[in-house]
C-alpha cells in the first residue's frame, strides 16, 4: 500500500470501523488519518472517552475485537492509535473541525478521499509535526 497517500480503501475501512465501534458502544466522536513526519506512514487516530476513563489498553482491546469481526478491512491494529478526548491531538482536531465562516486557514472540505472528509494542510497538529491529515465528519458533539 502506498505510504504517501490515504487510499479510498483505507478511508472507507476507517468509516466502517468507526461505525462498527459505535454500535459496539465504543464512542468515537472524532477520528482522523494523520501522517506524523517522524513515522512516515499514515495512522488512523480514534479519539474516545474510553481512553480517558479506562485507559489505552482497554481501548485497544476493544478496537482489536471489533477489527476481527469486520471482513476485508484495509486497516491493521498497528495502524490505529487510540487517544483520549483531552489529548492535544484531539483538541487540535476539534479546533480544525469547529465550524467557522472560512473553516480556518488550513482546513479544506473535499469529496476525496472520502465524501465529507476534511483535509488539513497544516504542518503541525496538537504539537505533532505532520505531513497531512484527513478528518472524518464528527459523529457526535464532544463536551
Amino acid at each position: 500500500m502506498d505510504q504517501n497517500a490515504v487510499v479510498n480503501e483505507q478511508t472507507e475501512s476507517g468509516k466502517r470501523l468507526i461505525e462498527t465501534l459505535a454500535t459496539a458502544g465504543f464512542d468515537v466522536p472524532i477520528a482522523f488519518w494523520a501522517k506524523p513526519t517522524d513515522d512516515g506512514k499514515w495512522f488512523l487516530y480514534l479519539a474516545s472517552s474510553i481512553v480517558d476513563e479506562k485507559g489505552p489498553a482497554v481501548a485497544y482491546r476493544s478496537v482489536q475485537e471489533v477489527l476481527r469481526r469486520i471482513p476485508n478491512l484495509w486497516i491493521d491494529l498497528l495502524e490505529v492509535k487510540v487517544i483520549g478526548l483531552k489529548d492535544s491531538l484531539t483538541q487540535a482536531a476539534l479546533a480544525v473541525m469547529k465550524p467557522t465562516v472560512a473553516d480556518g486557514p488550513f482546513a479544506v472540505r473535499h469529496t476525496k478521499p472520502y465524501p465529507g472528509m476534511t483535509r488539513f494542510d497544516g504542518t503541525v497538529l496538537g504539537g505533532v509535526s505532520i505531513d497531512g491529515a484527513y478528518f472524518y465528519p464528527q459523529s457526535q458533539p464532544v463536551a
